[in-house]
């Protein structure tokens, strides 16, 4: 009976870890002043809400100078694309590097994240969808030229998976991508659910099964491998060495498959790790080269003061999400401080 309820309890935690991570909560207020003033330019942030493809309210920000503040009147954003159990208040930390290069930001919470509405997620299944929405309705904004996406985890699959079909989008950065649902799903599930082998893939179609009825979810049909092969648009690619979800030749096979101009990158740390300053750094200047046409000089280092690490109270480097992301929404705070120095 003991075994029969452990079972129980692996197969539970296993789909709600699929579908139905720990929501990422936070409140208004983490997002910051709606003016702020950083690189000596006036900032506004302005909120919006729009209706996913399964009619979920969406919550969105976007960031971009003041009318006085911009250089030109067409300027590149990017859409951040934030991993499961996690929220907009992931992409916000990246604003510095972006700002400073004239790239305005676009974050939002995907359905079932954040302050979205939606019980379920599907790891882009329904989010490939979203984006389109997203894309077509900040490309309906005064001043909005080239389109880049930066997505990590399910942001950096649903990038893949959507990317190559829309030529508004000029570059791809995707930190964390897995290629094959099915595969990945199997790895985590050995790591949650301790099965002899014969009855293994019984288990997996059960965790299968249930995830369809609950959201639409056929895992057998999310591979963002089968959308690499037809990926023109360069591609950026980040994993961790020690990714403890998703393993990292799942980037290599992505990777090898993409056409065009095309990078990966691999780092210390695991799947919910801060990324180095110097990699984050790369990623800037891969949009500034492919939505500004702006090449940087490669041994160019006067960054010091663009990153701002934020650190959790206590002081430990713990990751992202286990100290809760939310404390990087005080990044505009900080920006106004920062401005001040």
């Amino acid at each position: 009976m003991e075994s029969e309820e452990k079972i129980s309890y692996s197969y539970e935690t296993l789909w709600k870890a699929i579908i139905r991570p720990p929501r990422d909560e936070y409140t208004e207020e983490f997002l910051g002043d709606p003016i702020f003033t950083f690189n000596q330019k006036t900032y506004i942030r302005k909120d919006y809400t729009l209706l996913s493809s399964e009619g979920h309210r969406l919550y969105c920000s976007f960031i971009e100078p003041e009318p006085g503040s911009r250089p030109s009147k067409e300027m590149p954003v990017v859409i951040y694309l934030h991993g499961n159990s996690s929220s907009r208040l992931e992409g916000l930390r990246m604003a510095p590097h972006l700002l400073r290069r004239d790239i305005n930001l676009f974050v939002f919470d995907f359905a079932g994240c954040g302050l979205s509405e939606g019980e379920y997620l599907s790891l882009g299944y329904h989010e490939k969808d979203d984006i389109k929405i997203i894309i077509d309705f900040v490309c309906n904004l005064p001043g909005v030229g080239n389109i880049g996406l930066w997505g990590r985890s399910m942001g950096a699959a649903t990038t893949m998976i959507y990317g190559h079909k829309d030529s508004r989008v000029k570059a791809m950065v995707m930190d964390s991508p897995f290629a094959n649902f099915s595969d990945m799903a199997k790895d985590l599930a050995r790591r949650m659910i301790k099965l002899p082998n014969f009855i293994f893939s019984a288990a997996i179609s059960i965790v299968g099964s249930t995830i369809k009825k609950k959201n639409g979810l056929d895992i057998k049909k999310l591979n963002p491998i089968d959308s690499a092969e037809f990926t023109e648009t360069p591609c950026f690619f980040i994993h961790a060495n020690k990714d403890e979800l998703i393993n990292k030749e799942h980037s290599d096979k992505l990777f090898e498959k993409v056409k065009g101009v095309k990078i990966l990158k691999n780092c210390d740390g695991g799947h919910n790790s801060k990324r180095p300053r110097e990699i984050v750094v790369k990623v800037a200047k891969f949009f500034n080269k492919y939505l500004r046409g702006i090449d940087e000089d490669e041994n160019s280092s006067n960054e010091e003061k663009l990153y701002i690490e934020i650190e959790p109270e206590n002081g430990s480097d713990s990751s992202d999400e286990e100290n809760g992301i939310d404390a990087t929404g005080l990044l505009l705070k900080e920006l106004n401080q920062l401005s001040k120095e």
